[in-house]
């Protein structure tokens, strides 16, 4: 969703909007919060696609505890976005175009893989992951085109911009938004305990992943939070709210490591993603203004849909083009190397930003051309 907000006095509910006047305006800490969101995003893509960290393995334990929070953090934030003005059609027509036509078109990435290594078997080697991917290919076609497996944040997001729709129409109380947000987020973190192996299409529920009811919730949370977050706060106060969080966060996730019980580590787990998310806004609130975050932030889109193919690019470079050693070195240089890797790859995810929108920007649901300055995407 973009942060670009129009806000219209006509609107059947002028209460959820971020401003008050007939005017769009950028809200800049949204954007730093994106972009904060899609470095975490590149870093956790350091691992393979089987969840492996091969390269870098020191950095497994933190790809954890990033993997907590990163993603509902986008799905709040479209919440303080969201919008129910449009008519049903014109908002699933709309939703389609931004969400749907990217999913398919970029997750071609993910079938690339099955269908290189079963014309070139040689290939599959230089992966780098335990996984057959000549094996049951119908079904990775199925779990892509059906199931939502590719980017499957497209496809959560849209599912659950549908559930919202509806409630942010009916509801009029911020109780309404929390509890049923709250409810959401509890029934599935409970289905996906209890059936960890379930997959429904296009991501209506997953076991093993986020899910549209689940994002359903977040998106309801935001909306709820949208008043609250936009009173001024003392910038040392919101730096000290990040402390704060941070802190809980980092002792619930390390508890959560240790925990034996599954019921019990999904609570702290469910706590920790609470707190991670609430960190990621108010150091987002606390920084005000950075230019390089906005921009990310701004082009979020874009620099997700390819962020596993570029890491992968990126991965490649360093590890077998220039071949540095990340598995053997110390903790500290592996910190080192992952950091240069994330860097390296948001210059190239930059360049392909631009590629995509100068050639094709049908590819991002948008029906032209506009200047890079004034662009924004729908996540």
């Amino acid at each position: 969703m973009s942060t670009a907000l129009t806000t219209d006095a006509t609107a059947h509910k002028p209460s959820t909007e971020l401003t008050s006047n007939r005017s769009t305006t950028r809200i800049h800490w949204i954007d730093i919060a994106k972009g904060i969101g899609i470095i975490l995003v590149s870093f956790g893509h350091i691992r393979n696609g089987d969840g492996q960290s091969v390269w870098l393995p020191a950095l497994d334990t933190p790809i954890n505890f990033i993997y907590l929070f990163h993603m509902p953090l986008f799905f709040f934030l479209g919440g303080l976005t969201f919008s129910s003005r449009r008519s049903f059609p014109d908002f699933l027509k709309r939703k389609a175009q931004t969400l749907l036509i990217p999913y398919y078109v970029f997750s071609l990435y993910f079938l690339a893989k099955p269908l290189v290594t079963l014309i070139a078997p040689g290939i599959a080697s230089g992966l780098q992951a335990n996984h057959d991917y000549t094996s049951n290919i119908w079904m990775q076609f199925y779990d892509v085109l059906i199931n939502g497996s590719g980017l499957w944040f497209l496809w959560a997001y849209f599912i659950g911009e549908l559930i919202a729709y509806p409630l942010d129409r009916k509801f009029t109380t911020q109780y309404q938004y929390v509890g049923s947000g709250l409810a959401l987020i509890a029934v599935s973190l409970t289905l996906s305990t209890l059936f960890p192996n379930v997959i429904l299409p296009f991501r209506i529920f997953s076991g093993s992943g986020m899910n549209g009811l689940e994002v359903a919730g977040f998106i309801l949370l935001g909306i709820a939070c949208k008043k609250a977050l936009r009173s001024p706060i003392h910038r040392a106060a919101t730096f000290g709210f990040f402390v704060v969080f941070t802190a809980v966060f980092v002792t619930v996730a390390v508890i959560g490591l240790s925990m034996e019980s599954t019921a019990g580590r999904a609570v702290l787990d469910a706590l920790a993603m609470f707190a991670g998310v609430a960190a990621a806004v108010f150091l987002s609130k606390a920084i005000t203004h950075n230019s390089v975050l906005e921009y990310i932030g701004r082009h979020s889109l874009s620099f997700y849909v390819v962020n596993a193919l570029t890491l992968s690019v990126g991965k490649m470079v360093f590890f077998r083009v220039l071949h540095i050693d990340g598995a053997h070195a110390s903790i500290f240089m592996q910190w080192v190397w992952g950091i240069l890797l994330t860097i390296f790859c948001l210059a190239l995810l930059a360049a392909e930003d631009i590629l995509i929108r100068a050639f094709i920007p049908w590819s991002l649901g948008m029906k032209r051309k506009k200047s890079l300055r004034t662009e924004t995407d729908t996540i």
